[in-house]
């Protein structure tokens, strides 16, 4: 498989568009919510992101017991550990800065609750490959599962699986199937890379319905 290259993961919050359950993101709203969680708030999106797995396995996880702490997926050998990221300094979702760390977007729901939660991840850099590089070939019906800071597990099946344009991506990624009471969407780069412009042409999203809580 061809390696790939970096890529910052850039989706605007300014204007959102939302297809069944609404999520409001407002300055204030924000505001309040990263008072909630506990640090560290990943708040930067670097173009540089550690590529160390090693690092990635040692993470020093540190957060609520409600809140996710790593995420498998099975069919893709995925077992690591999620970082809560926040707004960065472009006003954009933050990305991890570890390619092999997962970021829970601290805005959305927390994985378990009913809404829609958001989790993001690199899908590799120009010398090896991201926690999300195959994230592409998830099908539908396959499970996976966010472990909580409690050790409670919330088990997903997921229900899609798509690849859209980078400037249609923020729809997708902000809409909840309005029959799905507690949905995890999981968002990485997907199709071609542009060097004029050094981004991803597209997005891919995988969303998942909560089936199971133990």
């Amino acid at each position: 498989m061809a390696k790939h290259r970096h890529l910052a993961l850039r989706l605007s919050i300014v204007s959102v568009v939302v297809v069944g359950t609404t999520l409001l993101i407002f300055a204030s709203s924000q505001h309040h919510r990263q008072s909630e969680v506990s640090k560290p708030l990943v708040t930067y999106s670097t173009d540089r992101p550690d590529e160390s797995k090693e690092n990635a396995k040692n993470y020093k996880w540190r957060g609520r017991s409600d809140e996710p702490k790593k995420i498998r997926i099975p069919e893709i050998g995925v077992d690591a550990f999620i970082q809560k990221a926040g707004v960065d300094q472009n006003n954009e979702i933050a990305v991890p800065d570890n390619i092999h760390l997962a970021g829970w977007f601290a805005n959305s729901q927390k994985p378990g609750q009913n809404g829609l939660s958001i989790i993001d991840g690199h899908v590799g850099s120009s010398t090896s490959h991201g926690i999300f590089s195959e994230l592409s070939n998830i099908s539908k019906g396959d499970m996976f599962e966010i472990e909580l800071g409690n050790g409670s597990i919330m088990s997903y099946k997921v229900i899609s699986v798509i690849q859209v344009p980078e400037s249609k991506s923020e729809a997708h990624l902000f809409s909840q199937n309005p029959e799905v009471k507690s949905q995890v969407n999981l968002i990485t780069c997907g199709g071609e890379f542009d060097k004029s412009s050094e981004r991803y042409e597209d997005r891919v999203i995988v969303s998942g319905e909560l089936v199971q809580k133990t």
